[in-house]
């Protein structure tokens, strides 16, 4: 995994965005070398999957950056898994302060120069399925918080373990909701996730089996995936610079399930470093959603 190591210094060290992105391109290939252009979130019409390979920071131009914390404010409703992302970001800034994140318990901050996330839902911040999506309710409080927030301009939420004893018909249920939403609210990009991967047997094959059901959809629908499932499986091994993906054996197939590396209980159930990952995988999906064109 390679770092950006001079743009990253430029902007811890002050220099303006200009010679960081000076920098940035003299080091790095790939990406859109052009920059942020108008149109803002949406840009690039990104649709596709954010997953381990998304996940090097210093392959996102620094004015990408700077460019998500001026176009983007998110809603993001979750419970305990779910503050893995949020727990990442907050680590992640700590390591480079130019990755400004804001983060409102059931409000939205108006931070210049951060990325500001509204956290959970209006009087409440630990939001399970019936308070986003699989009750009327639910649906409320989530048109609720973006009618009052206009500028919330991407939208997710996470599952806990619910997939792991879901079916078919209640992940259906999800994705129809979702679509209700999409409509409602055409200026806000949602965001499809996958449930974790720590259940083994029966209940980690089912799964995987609902998880490769939302995926299915977002490949054949154009949505946007963030790939929690994935995140969790796969590890980058600096030592011998690969991937190791872990899995487990049911009913003759590999199941994917959450890497030992990430086993333990820092944050939200798992490690500082799975924590990390998933906040890298979050500003190169913001990225895109706002028009970079990725590498």
């Amino acid at each position: 995994m390679t770092y950006s190591y001079i743009s990253i210094f430029a902007r811890l060290l002050g220099f303006p965005s200009a010679l960081a992105f000076l920098l940035l391109t003299a080091t790095c290939s790939g990406g859109d070398s052009t920059g942020p252009e108008s149109g803002g979130p949406g840009g690039g019409s990104f649709a596709g999957q954010i997953d381990h390979s998304c996940t090097d920071l210093g392959e996102i131009p620094v004015q990408w950056i700077d460019s998500v914390q001026v176009n983007i404010s998110m809603q993001y409703a979750h419970t305990s898994h779910g503050g893995q992302l949020t727990t990442g970001l907050g680590l992640i800034e700590s390591d480079l302060p130019f990755c400004d994140v804001e983060i409102g318990s059931s409000y939205l901050p108006d931070i210049v120069g951060a990325l500001c996330i509204f956290d959970g839902q209006e009087g409440d911040t630990y939001i399970g399925p019936e308070l986003f999506w699989e009750s009327s309710d639910g649906m409320n409080m989530t048109r609720d918080v973006l009618t009052n927030n206009p500028a919330i301009n991407v939208c997710m939420w996470c599952w806990c373990c619910q997939l792991d004893y879901y079916d078919e018909s209640q992940v259906q249920a999800y994705i129809d909701s979702m679509s209700v939403l999409e409509d409602e609210f055409s200026a806000v990009t949602f965001v499809y996730m996958t449930g974790n991967a720590q259940s083994t047997g029966s209940d980690g094959y089912n799964r995987y089996l609902r998880n490769q059901q939302i995926r299915e959809y977002c490949e054949n629908n154009s949505r946007i995936l963030f790939d929690f499932a994935d995140l969790d499986a796969w590890w980058y091994n600096s030592s011998t610079s690969l991937w190791e993906q872990n899995t487990y054996s049911w009913s003759g197939g590999a199941i994917p399930l959450e890497h030992e590396q990430f086993n333990g209980d820092e944050a939200g159930h798992t490690t500082f470093e799975s924590c990390r990952q998933k906040g890298r995988a979050v500003w190169w999906m913001l990225a895109m959603i706002d028009g970079w064109e990725g590498i």
